[in-house]
């Protein structure tokens, strides 16, 4: 006899009520770091890594305007460029490739080339828009493009007639069929590895708001500015820090720490590399809130999937020692050396520290002492703007106030308070999330499940910093020629040097 296997699923007369989707921010500290970033970098996402789309855009709005294309017809016009782009940087180019190069490269190997530029999911981006998608917002920001009816328009910066001449063979052809293999041979002058394409020196000077021949100009707006001074700064940081390994650490260790900004005859006369060393300092802080926050869901997938809020808290009491705040900070080091200048405490801990959850215990610490030390605009932006208030949950007033609750009790109870002030948060933030659709049906978007006193995940958390754009700042440096290459080992060109003014 057949033994007969039945399977329930689910309910036959409904459907789920609830579904539930990964939350990038599940527990929002980074919202006052990104606002800053926001403001700080005005016309570059973490999302724009090539600067060549930046004219590619600016070309096809002037385009646009003298072809009076409507916006489904520009966007077909997109959409092929983008495909040409791609394609040519797959037979002309060494990694990185053009946006979209792999999916169609994909395609090509298939011999799925007819629909490659299609709207749909079996062309080479599934988003009707392509990778305007990512460049849209910048592109206005910067001034080379504004919306017209849904189209690509000419936006403050009027695109110039050698950017043009550059692009208008491949609008011509596109604007008639989709880019195809045979066409890849005569637009190899499109490739990223070109070198002194017509683009380079109006987008170099785009970025550094500065023209080459007649000195900055009345032309540039206050984003324009910040951007430069962003620039500055960051090009400054490249030139008195050769030996840091990416962009993003010689920002910090000029900015964040030390007299530096104070002394060098550059940085002193410019106020946003106080914000950046807010900015810099905050981001520490954040970092380490999602470094323990991704370390309890760790823990939670870890017990099967399941755990009690008392299983959590014996872990984390379990990561510390055995010893009292106050007896715990005095062993932390100096934040501030004697002349008041900000110390890199933070990294010595991470340098000299045992265990992951004490690190990351020591940083939050450290970064409520700095609410006391820091001053201006350094200030400001490490609150993320505010200047007075209750604060936010979790950012350094609230750890300030943990802080001062639990001075004299055991570190493992103020672990356990930060276990309790996480969940709380990420429950706040999963139902300000909440979305219901038309039927009623809602969607939860975080990792962590709580349900009659459990806590569920199966699904790790990411535990990486938040992103400041400096990396794309700087690679987009290089492939401009502002910077010489990759890291900033390669320092700063001439001309880099001279759109930048920069000491010498």
């Amino acid at each position: 006899m057949t033994a007969l296997r039945v399977e329930v699923a689910e309910p036959a007369w409904c459907e789920p009520g609830l579904e539930s989707r990964s939350g990038r921010y599940p527990l929002a500290v980074e919202a006052p770091v990104m606002a800053m970033v926001d403001t700080l970098v005005p016309g570059v996402s973490t999302l724009t890594r090539l600067a060549r789309f930046y004219s590619l855009y600016w070309a096809l709005a002037a385009h646009a305007d003298d072809s009076g294309l409507d916006a489904t017809e520009c966007r077909t016009v997109l959409r092929r460029a983008e495909v040409g782009l791609a394609w040519v940087s797959l037979e002309h180019d060494q990694p990185p490739l053009a946006h979209g190069a792999d999916r169609v490269k994909s395609l090509r190997d298939k011999g799925r080339v007819e629909a490659m530029a299609e709207v749909g999911r079996g062309s080479y981006s599934p988003r009707l828009w392509g990778f305007w998608s990512q460049y849209g917002g910048p592109s206005v920001t910067m001034g080379t493009v504004r919306l017209n009816g849904g189209a690509l328009s000419t936006g403050r910066h009027i695109c110039p007639e050698p950017v043009r001449r550059m692009y208008q063979p491949l609008f011509d052809l596109v604007s008639r069929r989709p880019f195809a293999a045979s066409d890849v041979a005569k637009f190899g002058a499109l490739a990223l590895d070109v070198p002194a394409t017509a683009d380079l020196e109006p987008l170099s000077e785009l970025f550094t708001a500065m023209r080459r021949h007649r000195g900055e100009q009345d032309e540039w707006n206050g984003d324009d500015r910040t951007r430069r001074s962003t620039l500055r700064v960051l090009a400054r940081s490249v030139q008195l820090h050769s030996d840091a390994p990416d962009w993003t650490s010689a920002m910090r260790t000029c900015v964040a720490y030390g007299a530096t900004v104070e002394t060098d005859p550059l940085l002193r006369t410019e106020e946003r590399a106080h914000a950046w060393r807010g900015v810099l300092l905050r981001r520490l802080s954040v970092g380490a809130w999602r470094r323990l926050w991704a370390e309890l869901v760790d823990v939670v997938i870890s017990a099967a999937g399941s755990a009690t809020r008392a299983d959590l808290h014996d872990w984390i009491s379990g990561e510390v020692p055995s010893m009292t705040v106050r007896h715990f900070l005095r062993g932390c080091p100096s934040t501030m050396d004697g002349d008041g200048h900000p110390l890199p405490a933070e990294e010595q801990v991470e340098q000299e520290g045992t265990g992951g959850v004490e690190i990351d215990l020591a940083v939050l610490l450290l970064g409520a002492r700095r609410l006391d030390q820091l001053t201006g605009k350094s200030l400001s932006a490490f609150l993320g703007r505010r200047s007075q208030g209750r604060g936010q949950f979790l950012d350094p007033s609230w750890v300030g106030h943990r802080q001062r609750e639990h001075e004299d009790r055991p570190l493992g109870e103020l672990a356990r308070a930060f276990v309790d002030d996480m969940l709380a948060q990420s429950r706040r933030v999963s139902l300000r999330k909440l979305q219901v659709d038309e039927r009623g049906s809602m969607t939860l978007f975080t990792k962590l499940h709580e349900r009659n006193g459990r806590y569920f995940a199966d699904v790790p958390e990411g535990a990486g910093n938040v992103g400041l754009r400096l990396a794309q700042l700087g690679t987009m440096s290089h492939q401009l020629g502002l910077f010489g290459g990759s890291t900033p080992s390669s320092g700063v060109t001439a001309l880099g040097t001279a759109l930048l003014e920069l000491p010498t």
